[in-house]
């Protein structure tokens, strides 16, 4: 799966709000490497009220980076989706006491 790197800290304008990519890391699991982002999320124009909060959202491993760019001049790196629930819960586990504040944790 092709993952095209977006702009840190670029609005991302959606109908009841916004969310920004506020960090890009990579985790070392297991001899792979684990692109993992950190959001976060404004409801601004929403008819429920206001409010916000951060997760983080991981695409997958890490196959290639930053190994071509789109046709706007973004960088591009190639993942392969995290299946295993094994895993999954292994890298969330090593996520949640890095950034013991955020709760959400989730995969594509």
């Amino acid at each position: 799966m092709k993952y095209v790197h977006l702009p840190l800290n670029e609005e991302l304008r959606s109908i009841g709000g916004y969310y920004k990519i506020l960090e890009e890391g990579v985790l070392d699991y297991e001899g792979r490497k684990v692109l993992y982002l950190m959001k976060g999320a404004h409801v601004d124009t929403s008819c429920c009220g206001q409010g916000g909060m951060a997760y983080i959202n991981i695409p997958g491993y890490l196959t290639s980076w930053k190994s071509e760019k789109n046709e706007d001049g973004l960088d591009v790196s190639e993942v392969k989706r995290i299946r295993d629930s094994s895993v999954q819960k292994n890298v969330r586990k090593i996520l949640a006491e890095r950034y013991s504040y955020i709760s959400v944790i989730d995969f594509d």
